[in-house]
């Protein structure tokens, strides 16, 4: 029987950081119920897409409420200091915030900041980054995964300065390489992703039946009003929440039939980069989306450590 191959990236009984935040952020474990939240861009076009929030209805203490406002508020305040805290002291932000992940865990890597003395008396910064997992949750969260940001500064640089080369010299070999890779691995995702979609359409054409279906029943007799109610309640929040998924379903298939038209602006977008000198921050938040940063390993005898560079429209790109 063949097993199935393990998710390096697993959490290991651990619950993603972004998933809890999103549960403190949906005001549904609060009791409170909220609806509008997506629309059609008009009559003519049934094109959903997300309104802004002072177009909602809220409901207020429709279900009991799974957290307390105490810790919905808490929560508020943490969010508002973490964003505060992607600056440093002096008020600049890390070179690699936002981008760095670890690659074991999928974890956001903290950027660290002290003063190295040398023998001479002298001292001189020293930048690094390290797994957010590891250091709230130590050796059985993850493995620290340090990072000199001179390091991972030099094999960035040297990256960029390739893959512009690479597009100046041969551009259609690269645009081939690019196709081929995006194709390997996001070919199985897209037909995912549409047979999703294809399922929450058959759903809410369900629903609708359903909803009908309730309304019958309670103008025959057939079943008493407060259950009515419920089931209504019960169908209109799962719509909701298939209408949004369907939304966001459809935007991510859109956003993968667009890739030729994106590879072949990044190809002249990254020509201008074979002689780039110095790495700042518009331009890394300009060409990449994220690295990924694998924790060191000695492999016959050597230091090795792998590290994936994302860009921006096409991903990784494999040399």
């Amino acid at each position: 029987m063949a097993l199935s191959k393990q998710n390096p990236r697993s959490d290991g009984g651990y619950w993603q950081g972004q998933t809890v935040k999103s549960i403190l952020q949906n005001q549904v474990y609060l009791g409170h119920t909220v609806q509008n939240k997506t629309g059609n861009v008009s009559y003519k076009v049934h094109k959903l897409v997300s309104k802004p929030t002072d177009e909602w209805i809220k409901v207020e203490n429709t279900h009991e409420p799974l957290i307390s406002p105490e810790v919905w508020e808490q929560v508020r305040r943490m969010d508002e200091q973490n964003m505060r805290n992607r600056t440093k002291k002096d008020g600049t932000t890390a070179l690699f915030a936002g981008l760095l992940y670890c690659l074991d865990c999928g974890s956001p890597m903290k950027h660290c900041h002290e003063s190295r003395k040398h023998k001479d008396g002298s001292e001189s910064p020293y930048h690094s980054y390290i797994c957010n997992r590891y250091g709230f949750g130590g050796k059985t969260a993850c493995s620290a995964h340090v990072l000199n940001q001179r390091v991972i500064t030099n094999i960035v640089l040297l990256d960029i300065r390739l893959k512009a080369m690479w597009a100046q010299n041969n551009p259609e070999d690269l645009k081939e390489k690019i196709r081929r890779q995006k194709h390997s691995a996001e070919a199985e995702q897209l037909r995912s992703l549409q047979g999703t979609l294809v399922a929450t359409e058959k759903r809410l054409s369900e629903l609708e039946r359903l909803v009908m279906s309730a309304y019958e029943d309670k103008v025959k007799g057939e079943i008493p009003e407060a259950l009515c109610v419920q089931l209504l309640h019960r169908y209109e929040d799962e719509r909701l929440e298939k209408l949004e998924q369907k939304a966001e379903l459809t935007a991510r298939i859109e956003a993968m039939e667009q890739v030729e038209s994106e590879t072949d602006e990044w190809i002249d977008m990254i020509q201008d980069y074979s002689h780039l000198e110095e790495l700042d921050r518009p331009t890394l938040l300009r060409l990449i989306n994220r690295i990924e940063v694998g924790e060191r390993k000695m492999v016959n005898g050597q230091d090795e450590r792998e590290i994936k560079i994302y860009y921006n429209f096409v991903g990784f790109v494999e040399v």
